[in-house]
């Protein structure tokens, strides 16, 4: 398997846990009510919209891979690579900022 195979498989395998993820924040916000700020319950939507981003453009890289080879999509997956590591940034500074303002 090549480093862009793995690549997409990660994040494949990497979705339910994010969905997950985002789902538990869900419900943290809905449990702590009025508590939480206006700020902390758009960001969740937010990072829903952010990841239904990440799979369409690792699905777009993995169909080019297959579609164009590994020659021609280079671009492609460093693009679907680093949007993909960003939504794990925002993810985590969300969790950060939930578990501090919601305790």
């Amino acid at each position: 398997m090549t480093s862009f195979s793995d690549f997409v498989q990660k994040a494949k395998d990497d979705y339910a846990r994010v969905e997950d993820e985002l789902k538990a924040f869900e419900k943290k916000i809905q449990d702590a009510g009025d508590a939480t700020d206006h700020w902390t319950k758009e960001q969740v939507a937010k990072l829903q919209s952010d990841l239904k981003e990440a799979q369409d453009k690792v699905t777009d890289f993995a169909d080019r891979l297959h579609k164009e080879g590994e020659d021609a999509v280079t671009e492609v997956h460093d693009q679907a690579k680093s949007h993909w590591e960003a939504l794990h940034a925002a993810v985590a500074a969300y969790r950060e900022h939930l578990d501090k303002s919601i305790a």
